[in-house]
């Protein structure tokens, strides 16, 4: 810690060793100095959709294209969208990001950013870790930071996305903020108003202090046995699977992750037969309050390997947490 702020990496560009997949494609993250970061960021247009410069047009598509990234490289096509799409650059995105939170009192070279980019940049996951005094104190001395997570896609096959969430640095679990995530979605269409992002930014930011004081409040919530069998093989098994409710409740248990050891034999998630893996970082063994479950969920929903399984997953969190039952 530095100044009261997190320790930031060096002032070069490393490749974390998360990898996620976006539709299939790979997904790669980068932890560094912005002006870096954004570098990498490939630039977009859009064209006709024709098959030669000087073929008819098809006045029904138009075509998503990657610039040329490098002087040997040339113009790829990335998609095909309708003639009202309203391309949002990843690079002006992340701008307004930064507008945003100034907006807030943070300042830019307070952050810490990662950049997740698919194969041909398409898509990208920017995530803007915010300085320790926007931090939650956890009752165990763990703290979990502020961080804003931008989602945009330049070829209209995702929704723009930018929301609040927490990160919780001993397992690096990502936990979305869900009422702010409704917030601040947009359609790539003619609504699109990307000027209106520092102004949602900063509306939404103001929501932390109560998301964070809600969440320290899940200590007070304990959560018998019973009730913790009942609530994974009911809502948690409907909603994510018996494999993803399983594990939640073998890591609620033993603080350890885990496995089916027979993937088909009979039973609730509760009597499923698991086999033990690696301990889950700042685990409490046993979780006993809603606090130590959601963190026991938010571990298993941060590890999916698809990128919009993830995100859908964080976001129910909290839905499947209102269901449970407290002593």
């Amino acid at each position: 810690m530095k100044d009261g702020n997190w320790t930031w990496p060096e002032e070069t560009v490393d490749l974390t060793p998360e990898q996620h997949r976006w539709r299939a494609r790979d997904v790669s993250y980068y932890r560094g100095p912005w002006n870096r970061l954004k570098a990498m960021i490939p630039g977009f247009e859009l064209a006709p959709f024709r098959l030669e410069p000087d073929a008819p047009e098809n006045q029904h598509l138009r075509m998503v294209v990657r610039k040329p990234v490098t002087q040997t490289e040339q113009a790829i096509p990335i998609g095909t969208v309708s003639p009202s799409y309203s391309l949002a650059s990843h690079s002006e995105v992340a701008d307004l990001c930064f507008e945003g939170l100034k907006r807030c009192g943070v300042k830019p070279e307070e952050v810490r950013p990662e950049l997740g980019l698919s194969e041909l940049g398409e898509w990208m996951n920017l995530r803007l870790v915010l300085p320790e005094r926007f931090a939650m104190q956890e009752a165990t001395g763990q703290q979990t930071a502020l961080r804003l997570e931008c989602f945009n896609s330049v070829d209209g096959s995702s929704r723009l996305v930018i929301v609040f969430g927490w990160l919780r640095f001993v397992c690096a679990n990502g936990l979305i903020i869900g009422k702010t995530m409704i917030q601040i979605r947009e359609r790539h269409d003619g609504s699109l108003a990307l000027e209106e992002i520092p102004d949602r930014i900063e509306r939404a930011f103001k929501t932390a202090d109560a998301d964070r004081r809600r969440r320290l409040r899940l200590h007070e919530v304990q959560v018998e046995e019973k009730a913790l069998i009942s609530w994974v093989d009911g809502p948690v098994a409907k909603t994510w699977g018996k494999k993803a409710a399983a594990r939640i409740l073998y890591i609620c248990r033993t603080g350890r992750d885990a496995e089916f050891d027979d993937p088909f034999a009979p039973g609730e998630a509760s009597e499923k037969p698991m086999r033990q893996r690696d301990p889950v970082p700042g685990s409490a063994v046993p979780a006993r309050n809603a606090f130590e479950i959601m963190q026991a969920m938010s571990f298993v929903a941060t590890g999916r390997n698809d990128a919009l399984e993830r995100q859908r997953m964080q976001r129910e969190v909290d839905q499947l947490l209102e269901v449970l039952k407290p002593s």
